[in-house]
């Protein structure tokens, strides 16, 4: 899954991506910047073509169906909001949450590091009594060179009565590759900035050779490293968040 991410430098999208000279800048999309760790229903840049063009603007992460009554999150039968910041890439399809935004409505997140959590078996003797509990270690994910990368993700607009839209947005999820398989079962599903175009196309309804997109990310191309449990709290939004820490054990 994916559900913390850092976005440090807005700028660093137009030096690192040559299609992205050209985007269109809607509005004040890296105000809320630097991230070093963002959470769902923050918002946060998001590439999107709208109106015929593609620009960057701000989105809520936590998508919202452009037919909610009152544009809140959809909610269970236990009347629990249902998570909607992942779209599990391999049932895009079918689901019906997700299935009219990847044939109409897809983005791309830029980001330039993402969290995930590994569980740890701890033993303690509590009064003289061994007790069994689990810690979450956070490690971070990045490109071996540091630089931006983009998600895969889903958009929706939603209007009030009023005609104001309130733009949101998932990102997808994939198999994980052999650096967060240690870690976690699933990973996000990263772009190369061939394909951009092809899935930024709103015309583009070939959804057979868009989900051939949804891949894990190559291995050699990527690093990984534990974090301080600063991370462990998104309010915690701090620099200090990405600094490497040594552990007593090997996390891979």
């Amino acid at each position: 899954m994916c559900g913390r991410y850092a976005i440090i430098d807005g700028k660093k999208l137009f030096l690192t991506f040559e299609k992205m000279k050209s985007l269109e800048v809607r509005g004040q999309p890296f105000e809320t910047l630097p991230r070093y760790n963002a959470a769902p229903t923050d918002t946060l840049p998001v590439i999107a073509m709208r109106h015929q063009k593609t620009g960057v603007e701000r989105m809520r992460w936590w998508l919202i169906p452009h037919t909610s009554r009152d544009g809140q999150p959809l909610k269970a039968p236990d009347n629990r909001p249902l998570a909607a910041f992942n779209a599990r890439g391999e049932t895009l399809e079918t689901s019906r949450m997700y299935s009219p935004y990847f044939t109409n409505a897809r983005c791309l997140v830029p980001a330039e590091a993402f969290y995930e959590w590994k569980k740890i078996p701890v033993t303690a003797v509590v009064r003289g009594r061994k007790k069994e509990s689990v810690e979450r270690q956070p490690v971070v994910f990045r490109m071996k060179d540091d630089r931006m990368f983009m998600f895969a993700g889903l958009f929706s607009v939603w209007k009030n009565e009023q005609g104001e839209e309130f733009p949101s947005f998932a990102i997808i999820t994939t198999e994980p590759n052999e650096l967060m398989k240690p870690i976690h079962n699933r990973m996000p599903a990263i772009l190369e900035e061939k394909d951009f175009d092809q899935w930024l196309d709103r015309d583009n309804k070939n959804t057979g050779e868009l989900k051939d997109l949804l891949v894990p990310y190559p291995t050699e191309k990527m690093k990984a490293y534990p974090v301080s449990k600063l991370a462990n709290s998104n309010r915690n939004d701090v620099s200090e968040c990405l600094n490497p820490i040594e552990t007593e054990e090997s996390l891979f």
